[in-house]
C-alpha cells in the first residue's frame, strides 16, 4: 500500500496480532481442491472458501481488525464507511458485535439482497444511507459526513489495519498448504 509516498508492508507480527483479534470473529475457512478447474488447467487448483464467512466475504477480516483497533473515544464517536456491499456487511457485523454506532453509505444501485444483509448484520447499531449511483458517489459523501460529524472513516482498502486483517488469510494458506502437501509444488504442477 502506498500512502503519502510511503509504502506499507505488514509485518508478520502485525498479521499475527490481527489473527488474534479475529480469533472468535472470522472463521478459519477451508482450502479445497477444485476438480473442475484442476482438470481444465491440468494443474492443482485450490479455492480458499471465504464465502463461508458469516458475511460471505473476506472483508470481515479487515473491517473488524480496523474497528477493534480504534481508540475508546473513536469507538464512542462512531464510525462511517462506504461500500457497494461486502465491506458494508463486514462493518455492520463488526458494529453489532462491538456495540459501536455506524453509518454506512452505499450507492442507490446496491442490490436489495446486500441491503437487507447490511441491515440484518448491523441491527440497531447501524444506519444505512443510500447515496448516488456509484461507489465513488457514496464514498465522497461518507468522507464528508465523517469529517463533519467527527467520526472515524473505515476504508474498504488502503489502510494498514484493513490490510493486516485481510492478510490473515495468508497465515491460514501457509498452514493449510502444508496439510494439502502443496507448499513445495514444482513449477510444472
Amino acid at each position: 500500500m502506498k500512502t503519502k509516498g510511503i509504502t506499507y508492508t505488514p509485518t508478520l507480527e502485525n498479521v499475527k496480532a490481527a489473527a488474534n483479534s479475529l480469533k472468535d470473529i472470522a472463521a478459519v475457512t477451508p482450502l479445497l481442491k477444485n476438480e473442475t478447474y484442476s482438470v481444465k488447467y491440468n494443474s492443482k487448483i485450490y479455492f480458499k472458501r471465504e464465502d463461508l464467512q458469516v458475511v460471505r466475504s473476506y472483508k470481515i477480516r479487515g473491517a473488524y481488525n480496523k474497528i477493534v483497533n480504534l481508540t475508546h473515544l473513536q469507538l464512542k464517536n462512531g464510525i462511517v464507511c462506504a461500500s457497494a456491499g461486502n465491506h458494508a456487511q463486514g462493518v455492520a457485523y463488526s458494529c453489532n458485535k462491538l456495540g459501536v454506532k455506524g453509518t454506512i453509505f452505499v450507492p442507490e444501485t446496491t442490490l436489495l439482497q446486500k441491503l437487507e444483509r447490511i441491515i440484518w448484520f448491523g441491527g440497531k447499531n447501524t444506519e444505512l444511507i443510500l447515496h448516488g449511483s456509484t461507489f465513488d458517489d457514496a464514498n465522497n459523501k461518507a468522507l464528508k459526513y465523517a469529517k463533519k460529524k467527527n467520526k472515524s472513516y473505515i476504508p474498504p482498502f488502503n489502510d494498514e489495519k484493513i490490510i493486516e486483517g485481510q492478510a490473515t488469510i495468508a497465515l491460514e494458506l501457509l498452514e493449510q498448504s502444508k496439510k494439502h502437501n502443496i507448499s513445495k509444488l514444482k513449477s510444472n504442477d
